[in-house]
């Protein structure tokens, strides 16, 4: 999301697609072997025992990095398993939906599924949420981020970055239902305008698109500074 309070991450990514309106058409997104079907740096990105591994605990990331998938996706239900490897919480990353490569860029433009955690400072300059504490870090597990598509219109403090968190998922809520070390569960659902994210089976964010956004377009994994970000693909 916001380079500049990010950290760099690793994760293992684990993916469960059903396409259609229905949701009744089964697809899965990795094979547990390779990054075949998916394209991006094969160097940052990798496959560890199954699952889809991005960054380092030893080397510092400058910029974000994004594993997309090869193929378009509408209308979907997106299952997956996602979790950190660091001792340190204030780590950052996300699933993009319904995205596309920005060109000339390293970035990807369209919805995001965050996770992790964010400075709690700078939620109230891209959303219209302020948290009560904003001295520490806020958990941003399942909130809903939009960003760098061509209207900046869409965004409060464009000249910063083109981003806005437009669901905020409640603090305790997301507290209650992860556990920092584990795996989370992610459930993404777009269904025409609308969306919902979920963590660990609870309703983190719900949303419903009033602008003209494309609605079919790629997956991307995201991973920002150091850290070890694991996304696992369920086979069941």
């Amino acid at each position: 999301m916001i380079k500049n309070i990010l950290k760099s991450i690793g994760y293992f990514f684990s993916i469960l697609l059903f396409m259609s309106c229905n949701m009744s058409d089964e697809l899965k997104l990795f094979n547990g072997e390779s990054l075949e079907g998916w394209e991006g740096s094969n160097t940052f990105f990798r496959v560890e025992k199954g699952a889809i591994v991005g960054g380092s605990l030893k080397k510092p990331i400058d910029k974000s990095y994004y594993l997309c998938t090869k193929q378009k996706y509408e209308n979907f239900e997106l299952k997956l398993a996602a979790k950190f490897i660091t001792s340190d919480l204030e780590v950052n990353g996300g699933i993009s939906f319904r995205a596309k490569r920005v060109p000339n860029s390293n970035e990807v433009m369209g919805y995001q599924a965050d996770i992790g955690y964010i400075d709690a400072s700078g939620i109230a300059l891209f959303s219209d949420f302020t948290p009560k504490d904003t001295t520490g870090i806020y958990p941003l597990w399942g909130s809903l981020v939009d960003e760098n598509r061509p209207n900046t219109l869409r965004y409060p403090k464009p000249e910063i970055f083109p981003v806005i968190i437009y669901k905020v998922a409640d603090e305790e809520l997301v507290e209650t239902v992860i556990k920092s070390k584990d795996w989370k569960e992610v459930l993404i659902t777009a269904n025409g305008p609308d969306i919902e994210i979920k963590i660990n089976g609870v309703s983190t964010a719900k949303y419903t698109e009033k602008g003209d956004v494309p609605q079919t377009d790629v997956f991307a994994c995201k991973h920002t500074r150091v850290t070890i970000l694991k996304f696992g693909i369920k086979t069941s």
